[in-house]
């Protein structure tokens, strides 16, 4: 016999799929914006009447619209480290990055972060943000990884490998914009780079020469 769930779980449901739904429309519109006017090209007011809510439902969302802006970049690492997370528990981690990052990743979310990463590139207070996304997400790696590895795995090296992971997707996204001359980066180029990437960082970069 399965038991219902009770009225009050049922609406707790509903009012987190409600929040998810207005933080993603307040993106959403956050985006429109950017797109028309550039990052730095419209207030807060405009963006509340862009998504249909009032000025304190945005701050109730977001401190400013860079973190707006920068919510699809949050959705893409968190979607990312979850696939990780759910990878066979036996599976070597550098294989189990490789095997997430090629896979089934969103390439809508991707091409996503590409955009705004360009946006970025004219906008200082954007690409402040990002960095401190990115900042962020490092450290919520670090959270999972110590989960995943080994107990006995220290701190410096679960430490280090998160920074390098992020590095390395830092890393790919700068080489992907370089090839698209003040365009958005290809998604498709980013996640080929990420790839490369990271497969140097599994190997110990064995491909640099040797001291002769």
């Amino acid at each position: 016999m399965t038991s219902e769930q009770s009225p009050s779980a049922d609406s707790g449901g509903r009012r987190e799929l409600n929040k998810r739904a207005t933080r993603t429309a307040i993106s959403t519109a956050a985006l429109s914006l950017a797109r028309a006017h550039g990052p730095g090209g419209f207030t807060v007011d405009q963006l509340a009447e862009e998504a249909a809510i009032s000025r304190r439902t945005f701050f109730n969302y977001f401190p400013s619209i860079e973190a707006a802006l920068t919510r699809p970049v949050e959705e893409f690492l968190e979607g990312a480290f979850a696939q990780l997370y759910n990878r066979p528990a036996d599976e070597p981690i550098m294989d189990a990055v490789l095997a997430t990052l090629g896979g089934d990743v969103s390439q809508e979310q991707m091409a996503l972060l590409c955009e705004i990463y360009a946006m970025g590139e004219d906008d200082p207070q954007l690409e402040r943000m990002q960095l401190q996304v990115w900042n962020k997400a490092q450290q919520k790696l670090e959270e999972g990884l110590r989960v995943r590895l080994p107990q006995s795995e220290s701190d410096l090296l679960i430490n280090s490998l998160a920074g390098a992971l992020i590095a390395c997707g830092q890393a790919a996204m700068r080489e992907a914009a370089a090839e698209t001359a003040g365009r958005s980066p290809d998604a498709g180029s980013f996640q080929k780079h990420l790839l490369v990437s990271i497969g140097m960082l599994r190997t110990g970069f064995n491909s640099l020469s040797k001291d002769s």
